[in-house]
């Protein structure tokens, strides 16, 4: 994902009022999370739990949070009396090159130029796609900037792939909710298939993930940051909400929710109407 952002961490410290431990000279050109950093990343931490983990780069987090924790010598702390994600999400929106023009950028005739896809009538295709061979993509679908979509996939009609997820933080200083920015991406591996009026939401920084095999019914919603595995079946009106995690090989039921951050296990069915709110293990039924 091509994300512009420059910016040292002396000015963020400035214009945050934040308090600095680490070095304060570094100049941040990408966003970072827990799953990948770099020297010049910058992230936020929800814990201590969390915290601990990060090896490199800059990241913003709370003192109580701060204290807690032994300091890694290649971490720079960006200490706030706020609320992490909140601080994280203005200095996002204050440096960040603004990316929501891609939303308007429809480039779907190189794709219809393809003779190993099919591309249906009014669709939308963003910049930075990826579409592979035996790919049909069905009348009035669109997808947005930064998603992949592998081989022999099926979007159905009126499908979105890549839609923002619905990330925000309530700043109580000016009473208002401030965006989360929303500037991740979609995997659909191999063999996904997506049914109509489904909506697949983009991760917030990093991807939301279809793995190979899996069937999307109709009317579903893949929350941003959700990872599904391998050959599962999620009926009509499923709903996983962001950061949820399932398995392989797992049926979910009619109507059906995972409630946010939520792991289901392999080879697990799920029934109609049940609304998940614990970690499930492998194999088992809940209905």
């Amino acid at each position: 994902m091509n994300i512009r952002l420059d910016v040292s961490v002396d000015t963020i410290v400035k214009d945050f009022n934040l308090k600095v431990v680490g070095n304060s000279g570094i100049i941040v050109n990408s966003i970072g999370s827990l799953q990948k950093s770099s020297a010049n990343s910058i992230a936020w931490a929800k814990s201590t739990k969390f915290l601990r983990l990060f090896q490199e780069g800059a990241v913003i987090c709370s003192e109580s949070d701060f204290e807690g924790i032994t300091q890694q010598k290649n971490v720079t702390y960006l200490i706030t009396t706020s609320s992490p994600r909140l601080t994280f999400s203005k200095v996002l929106i204050r440096y960040l090159e603004d990316q929501s023009d891609k939303d308007f950028i429809n480039e779907v005739q190189k794709y219809k130029q393809r003779d190993d896809i099919k591309i249906g009538n009014n669709v939308f295709i963003g910049p930075n796609v990826s579409i592979g061979s035996g790919t049909k993509i069905h009348h009035n679908v669109v997808i947005h900037s930064n998603s992949i979509i592998g081989k022999n996939c099926i979007v159905m009609s009126n499908s979105s792939i890549g839609t923002e997820g619905l990330g925000f933080e309530f700043d109580s200083e000016n009473n208002e909710y401030i965006k989360f920015p929303q500037i991740g991406g979609v995997i659909l591996e191999d063999k996904v298939e997506i049914g109509p009026n489904s909506t697949v939401r983009r991760s917030a920084l990093d991807y939301t993930i279809i793995k190979t095999g899996t069937k999307i019914g109709a009317l579903c919603n893949i929350g941003h940051n959700s990872i599904v595995g391998e050959h599962c079946i999620f009926t009509c009106n499923v709903v996983t909400s962001g950061s949820s995690v399932v398995g392989n090989h797992v049926f979910i039921g009619v109507s059906s929710v995972v409630k946010q951050g939520k792991n289901v296990g392999n080879n697990v069915t799920i029934g109609q109407g049940a609304v998940v709110v614990k970690d499930i293990p492998d194999g088992e039924t809940w209905v």
